[in-house]
């Protein structure tokens, strides 16, 4: 028992002989944190003002203080702390001048990855924006009558005529598209939904919680594998406002499952005067199957199957920019764009004339969209083959010596919650190197001009050359050259 108490009282010494010395050491590192005025006269920053410059420095001190406090490195000399804190404000500085987004190579295999902006708008859009930012636009201007206009008119024909729907409306993305539905029909009012479609999408934005915000009182039906007609119909009353689906575009549901034929819950409601209200998702608005892709549900479809309204995004499948559309019959778009809300999620000029732009693409007959996402999406085996080959003689000896580069099959995924449970051929490099861990290698990747970004799987680094354009093969090919030289240049040392 003694021992026992001798050997506690021990420990707890040293633990607070530890902390003791922790504490010193933290007193130290405070005392080497230079001031916000010593740091500005040591850190040149270009044409940035001298405030800003100061708030930079006053908050990397902060930084460095909270980590001193959390048991961070403890610094061990001013001329230390100093150098760290220069460093760290010069890089800041660079990024606010430069702006924090710049170009990416996606090798993913993911060709719709919201980290990397969705989809890509290629060559032809950009040519487009340049001559639409650069000056003045008719957003709101009727240049045939001389008099005010409506924006959302100016993607209004392109919408119906692709979806057969009597109207449209679009809003900033699809969850803002779904509060505009349920606020304009059914505020304070109750909406039905099955439990097997209350999805969450990216960011943790969960249908339920869009459906409080926008006033309508949710009433859950079924279970999550399994509702019934009957669940709907019971569900009806004096209360009921609407029916809401939703396409569960990034999961699947397999196994002991029932669910109504949607044109049956549609016959149900229009019986009771309620609109039906679908949640598309990720929106095609053309036949994937005839593109040799998974099939996923097309807009025009779902019109014609009798939806009042039917929202979607802009830049998933359709391949455009972020925007969340509506289409549906004419009485109830126009609830939404006379919603005073309809202010607060609208689309600007630059997003409304690209998404016209995209628009127009479906508009000619032959062939896929000549839009950049589908001219990744349906890009064969054989072509991706080729430049992979292009890649593999644009290596140095550096590279070559370094690296081991192999021509792999794969799949890739559209991304972004379509097409959920389908892989899409694809061709990957698999790039091994014994003097470097695979995590490494990948970091190194991401830190080239431009950053390209591969993936890790199964321990090792590839890159998917689905979502690459020709253009930047270079690109990559100076990324495998300029890693090799680093791995050299550190092995060398």
């Amino acid at each position: 028992m003694r021992e026992r108490f001798r050997r506690t009282a021990l420990i707890k010494y040293y633990l607070k002989t530890i902390e003791i010395a922790m504490q010193a050491k933290q007193i130290h590192s405070f005392e080497f944190l230079p001031s916000v005025n010593e740091m500005l006269d040591k850190i040149e920053g270009g044409n940035i003002k001298t405030t800003i410059r100061a708030e930079i420095i006053r908050r990397e001190l902060e930084r460095l203080r909270r980590q001193i406090t959390t048991g961070g490195i403890p610094l061990t000399s001013r001329s230390e702390a100093v150098k760290r804190v220069k460093a760290n404000v010069q890089a800041q500085i660079r990024v606010l001048l430069e702006t924090p987004l710049q170009r990416v190579v996606n090798a993913t295999g993911v060709v719709l990855h919201t980290g990397l902006g969705r989809a890509p708008l290629g060559e032809h859009a950009l040519q487009y924006l340049q001559n639409i930012a650069c000056g003045y636009v008719n957003l709101e201007i009727d240049l045939e009558r001389g008099r005010r206009g409506e924006r959302l008119d100016l993607v209004n024909d392109y919408l119906t005529l692709l979806s057969g729907a009597q109207q449209s409306a679009v809003v900033n993305n699809n969850a803002a598209a779904v509060l505009l539905m349920l606020n304009s029909v059914a505020n304070r009012r109750e909406v039905i939904v099955s439990r097997g479609e209350l999805i969450e999408i990216g960011g943790s934005f969960r249908l339920p919680d869009v459906m409080k915000k926008s006033g309508a009182k949710m009433v859950e039906i079924g279970t999550t594998n399994r509702t019934h007609l009957a669940d709907y119909e019971n569900a009806i009353t004096s209360r009921t406002a609407a029916i809401l689906l939703a396409h569960t575009s990034n999961y699947r549901i397999q196994g002991f499952t029932t669910k109504p034929a949607e044109s049956d819950i549609i016959e149900l409601a229009h019986h009771h005067n309620l609109p039906v209200l679908l949640d598309l998702g990720s929106g095609a608005l053309i036949n994937m199957e005839s593109l040799g892709l998974p099939h996923e549900t097309v807009v025009a479809d779902a019109v014609a199957r009798g939806f009042d309204l039917v929202s979607f995004s802009g830049d998933k499948l359709l391949g455009g920019v972020q925007a969340g559309i509506v289409v549906g019959k004419r009485e109830y778009v126009n609830k939404l764009r006379k919603n005073p809300l309809m202010r607060v999620v609208r689309c600007d000029k630059l997003i409304l004339s690209m998404l016209a732009f995209i628009l127009s693409r479906y508009m000619v007959e032959s062939g896929p969209p000549d839009i950049q996402t589908y001219r990744f999406l349906t890009r064969s085996r054989e072509s991706l083959r080729k430049m992979a080959n292009t890649v593999l003689t644009g290596l140095d000896d550096v590279a070559k010596r370094f690296f081991r580069v192999e021509i792999l099959d794969s799949v890739a995924e559209a991304g972004s919650g379509s097409l959920p449970t389908e892989t899409i051929p694809s061709v990957v490099l698999r790039i091994q190197c014994d003097k470097i861990s695979e995590v490494k290698l990948a970091a190194l990747f991401r830190q080239q001009d431009p950053p390209v970004v591969g993936y890790i799987r199964a321990g090792q680094f590839f890159l998917d050359l689905k979502a690459v354009a020709d253009k930047e093969l270079p690109f990559i090919v100076n990324a495998l050259n300029r890693v090799a030289e680093a791995v050299a240049s550190k092995r060398g040392k």
